[in-house]
């Protein structure tokens, strides 16, 4: 979870230095009354933005976007629809990439058993949904910032904070 939280904070600070990034955890994957809950604190306390990381929690979370008029992030898989408009994107774990390289693998017997794979944004392994419910409502400019940011990730040029590699970073202290 703080994986996701260290990635996300660095890139909103490095769109905005200026930015207030609130953090708060449910400690719950299943109650979607707490991610509402939890959401409505943060709208109230000036956030614009919820991205959740939290399961089922996280249907609270787009329920307090929706009914706020503010935007939700969802996570893991493709989550714009579930309150089109609400959903400013989500942050998809392509699974499927995953297990069908892994089949791949077993199948020409050079399966990895033993090793850690990751499936990163190089992979295809992670990425943004297509946005089809608000990608019209965010000017190029930005959608060329985030493409460019993707770039420099790959390129190396942009190193994401890991904090399991690297521990806990003083933005997240």
């Amino acid at each position: 979870i703080d994986k996701f939280i260290a990635g996300y904070v660095e890139g909103a600070k490095a769109a905005n230095p200026d930015v207030n990034v609130l953090v708060a955890y449910s400690n719950n994957f299943a109650d979607p009354a707490v991610g509402l809950q939890m959401t409505k604190a943060m709208f109230e306390q000036g956030a614009d933005i919820v991205f959740h990381v939290a399961g089922g929690t996280g249907m609270g979370v787009i329920q307090a976007a929706k009914e706020a008029g503010r935007y939700a992030i969802g996570v893991d898989t493709d989550q714009d629809g579930l309150a089109p408009g609400s959903v400013l994107t989500s942050m998809i774990k392509r699974t499927d990439v995953a297990v069908e390289a892994l089949v791949k693998d077993y199948a020409a017997d050079t399966f990895p058993g033993g090793q850690t794979v990751t499936f990163g944004l190089a992979e295809d392994g992670v990425g943004l949904s297509e946005m089809k419910h608000t990608k019209d409502r965010i000017p190029q400019a930005i959608l060329d910032k985030v493409e460019a940011a993707k770039q420099g990730i790959l390129s190396g040029d942009i190193k994401v904070w890991n904090v399991v590699e690297q521990g806990y970073p003083d933005f997240l202290q």
